[in-house]
């Protein structure tokens, strides 16, 4: 069997990503495919528009993929690169897939794999390294980098979705390289943008429905998710805020230093936003900076707030989550359980089980899920069985 992969974070599913998984069939006839999905945190730094669980049973109902499993959350809010490399981690671990797909904006499967082939050597870690100190970004600095050592690929670095799909190919060569890629050319609206062709950016699609704006964002998205999302409960930073500063004032710097990307004194430069900002949009201005953007000081706040280390962040994945599923996704499932290497969490009951590394990475997850669902009571998490959509 086939199994094609897709790392992704589905907030919400809206027609661009059912286009990529229509093309993964069309190419792949008879594939199974799967989401590796973030759970109620995504990478932009942020908690997701909905809940892990609604989220994946969106996506499974609107006919997009055949099973949802959990990206872990130290890698759901990692940079670009830990992103990646969460997800690859994962795919290798579930020991069936044959294939991973990626959107890209002008990229081919050959020249994202021959930038990704540069990246991964040692002369371009020096390289990098030598340009560093003077480039306004370790992205900048990149760039650079690989212009010089891969003039002929290196514009593929210009655009985000190409930007990510390479960090996935280099992993896809460093941890399975018998998986092949595919990679999916975008429709529809640009990185962030308002909808082209019918086909929205999910941001603009999080925006409508934060401003208000119900019956114009839900006619952006398949049927399945305006039927389980019109009356879901909607998250974002204002449910955090309030308990977020003043857990973030109790910090040192010696402890901000542990955390994620921190080095050439952020922490102090984070330790003083902490104690003067008043709101998190300010704590954002004091810290972010050409060489800290926006995205990276979120994500730095909420691994503070949650409780993210550096060290935590290096843990392969030590549990596998099971979020959503159709009738094909129940036979990768048992496929997985003859090759996974991990526990196969199901039910959630099922994590009492866990011990060691895994116990101490589940209840990590838990206590993030408890913030997330605040105020409902804590171990809401435990209560939550996977979707499973019926055959017709």
């Amino acid at each position: 069997m086939n199994i094609c992969a897709i790392i992704t974070e589905y907030n919400p599913f809206h027609a661009g990503h059912a286009h990529q998984i229509t093309e993964i069939r069309r190419r792949l006839p008879d594939c199974a495919v799967i989401s590796l999905m973030s759970g109620n945190y995504v990478q932009r730094g942020e908690p997701a528009i909905w809940d892990k669980y609604l989220r994946a049973a969106c996506a499974v109902a609107a006919n997009g993929p055949d099973l949802v499993l959990e990206l872990p959350l130290t890698a759901a809010l990692s940079s670009a690169e830990g992103f990646a490399q969460g997800g690859m981690r994962l795919a290798d671990a579930l020991g069936c897939v044959t294939h991973l797909s990626f959107g890209c904006e002008t990229g081919t499967e050959e020249r994202l794999m021959q930038l990704a082939a540069c990246l991964n050597t040692d002369e371009f870690s020096a390289r990098l390294r030598a340009l560093l100190p003077d480039s306004a970004s370790y992205a900048h600095a990149a760039a650079a980098a690989a212009q010089e050592l891969c003039p002929q690929a290196a514009s593929l670095l210009d655009s985000p979705n190409d930007l990510l799909a390479v960090q996935y190919c280099r992993f896809l060569q460093q941890i399975c390289p018998q998986v092949q890629p595919v990679a999916v050319r975008r429709r529809g609206a640009a990185h962030d943008g308002a909808p082209e062709d019918g086909i929205p950016s999910a941001s603009h699609v999080r925006r409508l429905l934060r401003a208000g704006q119900e019956d114009e964002a839900f006619s952006l998205l398949p049927s399945a998710c305006r039927e389980r999302g019109s009356t879901a409960r909607r998250h974002s930073w204002d449910d955090l805020a309030p308990a977020m500063l003043p857990y973030l004032r109790r910090l040192t710097p010696e402890e901000i230093r542990t955390l994620p990307g921190v080095s050439e004194g952020l922490e102090n430069r984070f330790y003083q936003a902490c104690q003067k900002a008043q709101s998190l949009d300010e704590l954002w201005d004091k810290v972010r900076s050409r060489r800290h953007p926006l995205s990276r000081v979120r994500r730095l706040t909420l691994c503070a707030y949650l409780g993210i280390t550096q060290q935590l962040t290096t843990l392969p994945p030590a549990f596998v989550t099971v979020l959503a599923m159709n009738a094909r996704g129940r036979e990768v499932l048992r496929t997985m359980k003859q090759t996974c290497s991990l526990p196969m969490i199901v039910k959630p009951t099922q994590a009492r089980a866990l011990t060691g590394t895994a116990a101490r990475l589940w209840n990590l997850t838990l206590s993030a899920d408890d913030q997330f669902y605040f105020p409902a009571p804590a171990g809401t998490s435990w209560t939550q069985t996977p979707f499973y959509r019926r055959p017709h």
